[in-house]
């Protein structure tokens, strides 16, 4: 079981921004990535359609030897994820924005289903990104076409963050645009603290991988397509990352 398939469930390429930060601990583990591109963007979904499209998902990663299963997809770990464990017996990681990292004025963006499980109260300002997700995955080759400035909102520029919460993992491959748009003091995203909690479990549980490397295969319907993005995208980052 050791050497079992941590698999990385996502809408589509998102997922891949955990690989990207896993990599930087967990280094001779295989990964199984199953991104459902095709029913992309998962953020203006029900919960009711979340749920069938991620029993049908999980349907066919489960038919590998699997030994943990990672939710990269904000959404699905916020709507889904009390479900998921009752469900399934293998152990289950999220991830999730990273609101406790809240300083001075604090804006989470994400998508909408997301947003709407964070009350401002919380002292964080949410602003929703209804499209930024399909404009990212849309343009997943030619990432240089997305302009986040024709998502974001005049409240959030006039609001100005000190820190920026990044609560959509496609997000992660437009970080920079964030960076130079709010000049934050801080930005943050969830991949790196899932990354940490999973790394954790494999040394606690003894199921550390006794591989000498670190491995990716891509199944589902989108697989071709998420192996493309891999290769001219992630790819780099995930080996640099392991050096």
């Amino acid at each position: 079981m050791n050497n079992g398939y941590i698999a990385v469930l996502d809408s589509g390429i998102g997922g891949f921004s955990f690989i990207a930060e896993a990599a930087r601990l967990i280094k001779n583990e295989k990964f199984l990535y199953f991104g459902d591109n095709k029913n992309a963007p998962y953020g203006n979904k029900t919960q009711e359609e979340l749920y069938l499209l991620t029993q049908k998902n999980l349907a066919i990663i489960l038919k590998y030897d699997v030994k943990a299963l990672v939710i990269a997809c904000n959404t699905l770990s916020l709507s889904l994820m009390p479900a998921l464990r009752q469900l399934l017996k293998i152990p289950i990681f999220g991830v999730f924005p990273p609101v406790n990292k809240k300083s001075g004025k604090t804006a989470l963006f994400a998508t909408p289903v997301t947003c709407a499980c964070f009350a401002e109260e919380k002292g964080v300002k949410v602003f929703p990104l209804e499209r930024l997700a399909a404009d990212i995955e849309k343009n997943k080759i030619n990432l240089a076409a997305v302009d986040i400035k024709k998502h974001i909102c005049k409240a959030a520029d006039a609001f100005a963050p000190d820190t920026v919460i990044l609560g959509c993992t496609h997000y992660y491959f437009v970080k920079n645009q964030f960076i130079d748009h709010f000049c934050p003091q801080n930005i943050y995203s969830g991949e790196s603290v899932a990354a940490k909690k999973l790394y954790r479990y494999l040394v606690l549980s003894g199921k550390l991988s006794k591989s000498k490397s670190f491995t990716i295969d891509f199944i589902g319907e989108n697989a071709e397509e998420n192996f493309n993005f891999y290769n001219l995208v992630v790819k780099d980052t995930v080996f640099n990352n392991n050096n």
